[in-house]
């Protein structure tokens, strides 16, 4: 009886080191591959444009319900910004203006169980304020390429590896009026709403809802290199008195992006503390 009880003894510790063993491996394997589709079965959702103030929020804030794949240009910004978050954003480093690498990754993030559920188009660059009869025909193609095209090939893809869910597109609030010196960037804006408006009309009979959000001045970007006192004088021609956050802009996109917005598509929420009423 004695010898039974030992024998028994023993493959119960023996179970457990088994046991113990399996858990580290399946820690350890996601831990290094973290992209594996095969892995989970957490909803997917891309942010083209993860770098930045706005694209590290929009991204995070998506982390807590999606595992997230962060675009981005600056590989060493995006792991960063991975660790913080391991295992829900995988870092994807590429410029947004190459077609190819750009349909690569979406399709990377649709080839989950549930296909990609949230696509979030954040691509833009600025540009110093020049009235446009003075301005250079390179830097005008390059803000267009990047700031319009890009959102524009994004959405491309994104519409057919869908087959539902949510796309948000990051105006501005350059995007729904005009702004001195700022032709190419309001053009694109404008552009970008555009591309909103008409996609959602054209997808939602498939159950996709297309919307964007239209930032106002926003503590995110070359703003930041200021001292504190002109974010605050910009801030004063706002009516709340401050420059809104970027965590203000990603709620926005989050409610966008989920089921809570059902029924909205179409749409351009306004980011901006009343400026545009």
């Amino acid at each position: 009886m004695l010898v039974d009880e030992r024998t028994h003894e023993h493959h119960t510790r023996l179970d457990r080191i088994i046991h113990i063993l399996n858990a580290s491996l399946h820690d350890r394997k996601h831990q290094e591959h973290p992209q594996d589709p095969q892995d989970g079965a957490a909803m997917s959702a891309i942010v083209i444009g993860a770098n930045g103030l706005i694209g590290n929020e929009i991204t995070r804030t998506l982390a807590t319900t999606h595992q997230v794949w962060a675009v981005g240009r600056d590989a060493a910004a995006l792991n960063r910004l991975a660790a913080s978050a391991p295992g829900r954003i995988i870092a994807t480093p590429l410029d947004a203006t190459d077609d190819k690498s750009l349909l690569a990754a979406i399709e990377r993030a649709a080839r989950v169980d549930e296909g990609l559920q949230v696509a979030v188009n954040n691509v833009g660059i600025g540009h110093r304020p020049t009235p446009l009869g003075d301005f250079d025909l390179t830097e005008f193609d390059a803000v267009i390429a990047t700031t319009l095209r890009a959102v524009a090939v994004g959405m491309k893809y994104e519409l057919q590896v869908m087959s539902g869910g949510a796309i948000v597109n990051v105006a501005s609030s350059a995007g729904t009026g005009g702004a001195p010196g700022m032709s190419a960037y309001v053009a694109a804006k404008h552009g970008v709403v555009g591309l909103t408006r008409t996609a959602a009309i054209d997808y939602a009979s498939a159950g996709i809802r297309v919307n964007a959000v239209a930032p106002g001045p926003i503590e995110s970007g070359p703003v930041m290199a200021q001292d504190r006192s002109v974010r605050e004088r910009i801030g004063s021609f706002v009516p709340m008195r401050r420059m809104g956050t970027a965590a203000e802009v990603a709620q926005a996109v989050a409610w966008l992006a989920s089921e809570q917005a059902s029924y909205v598509t179409g749409i351009v929420v306004d980011v901006d503390g009343g400026k545009a009423a």
